[in-house]
């Protein structure tokens, strides 16, 4: 277990060491925290990659790292321990100088089925939102305990620095809610996180947190709306509970699409929006989904995506004949040598059923709408299952070189149609961001923010507010840490209040 917990002088001094990375303070915490945080969304301690990208984010001047007990199934919260681990027992990092957020709420994966079973067996938690299948919700304390207890365990830490009620909004939208009028419904949404923060006073006074707060999606909602989560009406709560609560921390999407944060009144009787009362009252202030927007076509990437211009030449005619071409390979394949492979039947299915990224490219390289849905579907399906296919292959007895030479030469064709299908929706990526590019470029008369890529640009426009502290961006790969560190050492945007509110983009 690593000792200790992070500290205002630590934090400071820590900050002290990077002069490339802007730093601000962390509400009424007093931490000092670096204006981009590592976010652990889709880290997971199984990939290596992810392991040296929150490594290496923390040796460039990242100090403030977010993840959930669902992220990864727990993987996320298991990397981050790790990686801690690694770098406090060789004396890179104190602890005292990192701040740690986690969440706990959602019912998803492994905890699922505990909750399940719990359930069967009757002894299962109370207040449980049962959203969907596969997917319930609780901030009851019994599980917020017991959430907390295991994200300890997995980050292998005494202290969790903040801790957060994730989306609560899920019992204003669940089925339960269906039985319930508008007044019922808030009033029992409040008084279910007036028990939650009850219960995480108690664990800052134990020590297992320091502080507490909710991530929200609703919180920059209009109050109409009715999954609207008022900050206005926490705050009241917390403050019934003690005047010297340890509520100071929210998290919340807002990018250059999705801001309700600063642009909505919504409030303090709505002569307010949640900037200004988060300000007002000194809250510690976390972004999350600054680069991935919400809209309703879908998602939208708030970046510039590389293009090969090769691959944007090619005319439909030649796609087709790329993908045939793979087609044929995999169908080749599977006839003339999987026969000879030493295999039980049911593994030979399998591999047949996996190994089709032909057939699949061909029904769908046209639908898949954009490349943050192209790439999301080819790192969750296509090549964990070809992946899948090759690997069980390559290491059955009675392969030849003759064979792996097939699959290797298939491999490479599945990557050359994937730099095909990537350029071609980054290309319409890139068209569509003009508009964005645009924007911003009349709104603010600086001929180097001009030629800032639009991921920097998105950043930028989030960092240069005095009401943000910190903004949370994946970054899985070392390429993006620099990204991200490049946003930071650009200089502020002093007019980013009035460019925000004026800005209406979709």
């Amino acid at each position: 277990m690593i000792k200790g917990k992070a500290s205002q002088e630590a934090t400071k001094n820590f900050s002290g060491r990077y002069t490339d990375v802007t730093y601000k303070t962390f509400g009424r915490t007093g931490f000092t925290v670096s204006a981009c945080g590592f976010g652990c969304y889709r880290v997971d301690y199984r990939v290596k990659e992810h392991f040296d990208s929150l490594e290496y984010a923390i040796s460039k001047g990242i100090n403030l790292i977010d993840t959930s007990a669902n992220y990864s199934d727990g993987g996320s919260e298991t990397l981050i321990g790790n990686v801690l681990i690694e770098l406090t027992n060789t004396g890179k990092l104190k602890r005292e100088e990192i701040v740690i957020v986690s969440k706990g709420g959602y019912i998803q994966g492994k905890n699922y089925a505990h909750a399940k079973k719990l359930k069967d067996e009757g002894k299962g938690y109370k207040e449980v939102t049962e959203y969907a299948d596969n997917l319930w919700h609780s901030i009851n304390p019994e599980f917020i305990h017991d959430q907390l207890t295991n994200s300890l365990e997995k980050m292998k830490l005494e202290t969790i620095d903040v801790y957060l009620l994730h989306n609560p909004e899920y019992f204003l939208d669940s089925p339960l809610a269906k039985d319930l009028n508008l007044d019922e419904l808030r009033h029992e949404y409040y008084r279910r996180i007036k028990n939650a923060f009850e219960h995480l006073e108690k664990e800052a006074d134990t020590g297992r947190i320091s502080y507490y707060g909710i991530s929200s999606n609703t919180f920059g909602k209009s109050t109409e709306d009715l999954i609207f989560t008022s900050l206005t009406e926490c705050r009241n709560i917390a403050e019934k509970i003690s005047d010297k609560n340890r509520f100071r921390v929210i998290q919340f999407p807002f990018n250059l699409i999705e801001s309700g944060a600063v642009k909505e009144l919504n409030q303090f009787a709505e002569t307010m929006t949640l900037l200004d009362y988060a300000k007002k009252h000194s809250f510690a202030t976390m972004v999350n989904r600054p680069l991935n927007a919400m809209t309703g076509e879908g998602l939208k990437r708030l970046a510039d995506f590389d293009v090969n211009p090769d691959n944007t030449k090619l005319d439909e005619a030649q796609i087709i004949a790329e993908i045939n071409l793979l087609e044929s390979m995999e169908d080749d394949f599977l006839k003339e040598y999987m026969p000879l492979l030493d295999l039980a039947e049911d593994i030979k299915e399998n591999i047949a059923a996996f190994m089709k990224a032909g057939v699949m490219l061909k029904e769908n390289w046209k639908n898949f709408t954009s490349i943050e849905n192209f790439n999301d579907i080819k790192k969750r399906f296509l090549i964990p299952r070809v992946n899948s296919a090759i690997s069980t292959i390559a290491y059955s007895s009675g392969i030849t070189p003759e064979m792996q030479a097939k699959l290797d030469k298939i491999a490479k064709q599945i990557n050359k149609l994937s730099g095909i299908i990537e350029s071609i929706y980054g290309l319409m990526a890139n068209i569509n961001s003009k508009d964005i590019h645009e924007a911003l470029n009349t709104a603010i008369d600086d001929d180097n923010f001009h030629a800032l890529p639009l991921s920097q640009k998105a950043l930028g426009m989030l960092v240069s507010l005095d009401s943000i502290n910190c903004v949370l961006v994946g970054m899985r790969q070392n390429k993006y840490v620099d990204d991200v560190i490049e946003s930071m050492h650009q200089p502020k945007i002093e007019n980013a209040e009035e460019v925000w509110k004026d800005l209406e983009l979709k």
